[in-house]
Protein backbone atom coordinates (compact mmCIF):
# COMPACT_ATOMS: atom_id res chain seq x y z
CA UNK A 1 0.00 0.00 0.00
CA UNK A 2 1.41 3.51 -1.12
CA UNK A 3 1.68 6.08 1.32
CA UNK A 4 -0.70 8.29 -0.40
CA UNK A 5 -3.12 5.84 0.09
CA UNK A 6 -2.98 5.72 3.51
CA UNK A 7 -3.36 9.38 3.73
CA UNK A 8 -6.35 9.48 0.96
CA UNK A 9 -8.50 6.92 3.36
CA UNK A 10 -7.54 8.33 6.38
CA UNK A 11 -8.81 11.77 4.85
CA UNK A 12 -11.72 10.17 3.19
CA UNK A 13 -13.21 8.79 6.64
CA UNK A 14 -12.24 12.09 8.72
CA UNK A 15 -10.22 10.72 10.80
CA UNK A 16 -6.72 12.89 12.15
CA UNK A 17 -3.23 11.02 12.61
CA UNK A 18 -3.44 10.37 16.18
CA UNK A 19 -7.52 8.45 15.71
CA UNK A 20 -5.71 6.38 13.07
CA UNK A 21 -3.21 5.11 15.41
CA UNK A 22 -5.45 4.53 17.80
CA UNK A 23 -7.32 1.82 15.38
CA UNK A 24 -4.30 0.60 13.44
CA UNK A 25 -2.86 0.28 17.44
CA UNK A 26 -0.27 2.54 16.65
CA UNK A 27 1.65 4.24 18.98
CA UNK A 28 0.64 8.02 17.82
CA UNK A 29 0.85 10.43 15.13
CA UNK A 30 4.16 9.95 14.44
CA UNK A 31 3.68 6.50 13.30
CA UNK A 32 0.87 7.59 11.06
CA UNK A 33 3.04 10.14 9.80
CA UNK A 34 5.66 7.80 9.03
CA UNK A 35 3.70 5.58 7.03
CA UNK A 36 2.19 8.66 5.39
CA UNK A 37 5.20 9.67 4.04
CA UNK A 38 6.85 6.33 3.38
CA UNK A 39 9.30 5.78 6.37
CA UNK A 40 7.47 2.85 7.35
CA UNK A 41 4.89 0.34 5.56
CA UNK A 42 2.02 -1.01 7.72
CA UNK A 43 1.50 -4.35 8.74
CA UNK A 44 -0.96 -6.61 6.22
CA UNK A 45 -4.07 -6.59 8.64
CA UNK A 46 -4.26 -2.58 9.09
CA UNK A 47 -3.62 -2.97 4.99
CA UNK A 48 -6.55 -5.21 5.07
CA UNK A 49 -7.93 -2.95 7.55
CA UNK A 50 -7.75 0.05 5.69
CA UNK A 51 -8.45 -1.80 2.21
CA UNK A 52 -11.57 -2.66 4.01
CA UNK A 53 -13.18 0.81 4.72
CA UNK A 54 -12.13 2.14 2.11
CA UNK A 55 -14.27 -0.02 -0.04
CA UNK A 56 -17.34 0.71 2.52
CA UNK A 57 -19.50 3.74 1.95
CA UNK A 58 -18.62 6.21 4.14
CA UNK A 59 -21.24 5.89 6.99
CA UNK A 60 -20.93 2.26 6.67
CA UNK A 61 -16.69 2.28 7.32
CA UNK A 62 -17.52 5.41 10.27
CA UNK A 63 -20.00 2.74 12.07
CA UNK A 64 -16.90 -0.48 11.84
CA UNK A 65 -14.83 1.91 13.09
CA UNK A 66 -17.04 2.65 15.96
CA UNK A 67 -17.78 -0.73 16.80
CA UNK A 68 -14.23 -1.56 16.74
CA UNK A 69 -13.38 1.05 19.57
CA UNK A 70 -16.55 -0.73 21.32
CA UNK A 71 -13.97 -3.62 21.69
CA UNK A 72 -11.04 -1.56 23.63
CA UNK A 73 -8.96 -4.00 25.59
CA UNK A 74 -8.98 -2.59 29.44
Amino acid sequence: MKPEEVRKIREKLGLGPEELAELLGLAGYGSVMNIENGVRRPNKLAIKLLRLLDSLPTKRALELIEELNRHEPK
